[in-house]
């Protein structure tokens, strides 16, 4: 069985001597080979569905060449939420999986305010929000943190992926 495992930020050839019996043995293999240590999901472009991607449950769905993707569960992303920004450089965070979809951190008071406010005014009159430029630096400044602490050097595909 010859796979493909893309991760976020590599893609890796692996040669298995056979089929594992079940996809918690292929996750058990995963780990090993990778070097992974935080719980994940597979999921595997689907030849019946166009190479769309299709969460893998039974192993025996899973053509002999494939490409399968890791997925970090719900408790691997947790844990990766709470790490800090003090930790930029360190290699665990260069090498960490997304965490899944974007949450929009925390703004300071006075910003999160006249959000409520002007979606409140949108709501009711269609009238768009005009932000000073304090209050767009500010709203800039938290979210480029907050994606820099996933990772520092996004590849064009992970940006596009977000447009």
């Amino acid at each position: 069985m010859i796979l493909r495992v893309v991760e976020s930020d590599r893609v890796i050839k692996l040669k298995l001597d056979s089929r594992p019996a079940s996809s918690d043995e292929l996750i058990k293999i995963l780990k090993e080979k990778l070097e992974v240590d935080c719980d994940f999901n597979l999921k595997y472009e689907d030849p019946d569905f166009d190479g769309r991607l299709t969460c893998l449950v039974d192993i025996e769905e899973l053509p002999q060449k494939s490409c399968v993707h890791i997925s970090l569960t719900q408790d691997s992303r947790s844990v990766a939420s709470t790490d800090t920004l003090s930790d930029v450089s360190s290699p665990e965070r260069l090498s960490r999986l997304p965490p899944g979809p974007f949450q929009i951190p925390k703004f300071p008071f006075d910003i999160e305010l006249t959000l409520r406010d002007g979606n409140t005014e949108f709501e009711k009159n269609e009238r768009l929000l005009q932000l000073s430029r304090d209050q767009k630096h500010g709203i800039l400044e938290n979210l480029a943190s907050t994606i820099y602490s996933f990772k520092a050097y996004p590849s064009d595909k992970e940006i596009a992926m977000v447009l």
